[in-house]
């Protein structure tokens, strides 16, 4: 019941930044969205009673962070070459950016 609750949470600040982009444009949202407020808001709600997972969540955020960085290079450089494909682009930067952040994850395992 405690994951539906944090779950539930993060979609609550989600559906806040889908509010700003529909009312005060999409640049806006990005900006407010690109600040991992979402992130922030599990960390908190995660992290709450168990203080020994706060730093690999953290770490884990960061390297989210880098994947997403990634994610939207490889989006442009998709969409300047293939500029009628931005539903193939989206789901094939998507795809490099899980997996970007999976080879991080796994590169930095102990």
């Amino acid at each position: 019941m405690d994951i539906i609750l944090k779950s539930l949470a993060s979609a609550v600040i989600t559906a806040i930044i889908l509010l700003i982009a529909k009312v005060s444009g999409p640049k806006l949202a990005g900006a407010i969205g690109g600040i991992p407020i979402v992130f922030a808001i599990s960390y908190v709600l995660l992290t709450m009673k168990d203080k020994t997972l706060s730093r690999e969540f953290l770490v884990g955020g960061v390297m989210g962070a880098i994947a997403a960085i990634f994610f939207s290079f490889i989006l442009i450089w998709l969409n300047s070459q293939f500029t009628k494909a931005h539903w193939v682009n989206f789901a094939i930067a998507y795809i490099a950016c899980f997996l970007f952040a999976l080879a991080l994850v796994r590169a930095t395992a102990k």
